[in-house]
């Protein structure tokens, strides 16, 4: 059972980034992006806010609205920290991109097919800019993976933690503090920031990551013997996550994991429940 996909971009207008151009004038070898996003019809996102900075030298390359290209049902204020009227103002001063394709150009041309873009949860942010480009770095599955290392690349990781949670345990920073939305910008720092830490001080992450381990096995232990479940033979297995949107409304340190109970109550592989 496939899930379906989260951006309001239809398949047949994604684009592939273009071919390497022998590392002409502009081209960066990596870029930190982040996507702000609200609510459009049947349940999908579209892009509002785009950021990207040289992810070697720190150097913003775009930090601008955009026009969204249909009707936005839901501006989801508290995390993308837009408004109708913030963009009817942004689009007046000619302060916004257009439309999403206008952005995704404007991305490329500091980019081609060999640049590497580093985000957190950076599948959101391709699917709003209608992009396909293979090569990328996630911090989200960068330290999950490093949280879960037996778990093989094929099958689905248990939990991905919030880039909120990980600025502040790994980094000692506050991020997405203001109750006037998330700052893109602010949240690409952070994931360059972060994967740098994550390069530079490897023995740090696994450190980390064994205590968030630990910590997931007891709590997939309590909720297993809240809900009257027996224990399950072998060591502790990862389950499928629940796809939960960019910029949804539950906290980074949710415990709720339906998929803890996918297999016990008879769901498909890859159910969302929440998609209902």
């Amino acid at each position: 059972m496939k899930r379906p996909r989260k951006g309001s971009i239809q398949t047949y207008q994604f684009r592939e980034t273009h071919r390497m151009r022998l590392k002409a004038a502009g081209t960066i070898c990596a870029i930190a992006l982040d996507c702000e996003m609200v609510g459009v019809r049947n349940g999908r996102q579209a892009l509002v806010f785009l950021s990207a900075i040289n992810f070697l030298t720190g150097e913003v390359l775009i930090s601008r609205y955009v026009n969204p290209s249909e009707e936005v049902l839901d501006w989801r204020y508290r995390y993308s920290g837009v408004t109708r009227a913030i963009m009817s103002s942004a689009v007046a001063s000619g302060a916004a991109f257009k439309n999403w394709r206008e952005a995704r150009d404007k991305l490329w041309e500091f980019m081609d097919d060999s640049t590497v873009l580093v985000g957190h949860s950076l599948n959101y942010d391709l699917e709003v800019l209608g992009m396909s480009h293979t090569k990328v770095v996630d911090s989200a599955i960068l330290v999950s993976e490093t949280v879960f290392p037996a778990i093989p690349s094929t099958k689905p990781l248990t939990r991905y933690w919030g880039l909120k949670t990980l600025a502040k345990e790994l980094l000692g920073l506050d991020i997405q503090t203001s109750d006037r939305g998330h700052n893109a910008l602010e949240d690409a720092y952070a994931t360059r920031n972060l994967v740098i830490w994550c390069i530079r001080n490897p023995e740090n992450l696994k450190g980390w990551a064994e205590k968030a381990r630990f910590q997931e096995e007891q709590k997939l232990t309590r909720n297993r013997q809240r809900h009257g479940k027996s224990k399950p033979k072998g060591k502790f297995r990862a389950q499928s996550t629940p796809d939960w949107e960019h910029g949804t409304a539950l906290d980074d340190d949710d415990e709720i994991r339906f998929s803890e109970f996918a297999e016990e109550y008879g769901w498909p592989e890859g159910y969302d429940p929440w998609s209902d």
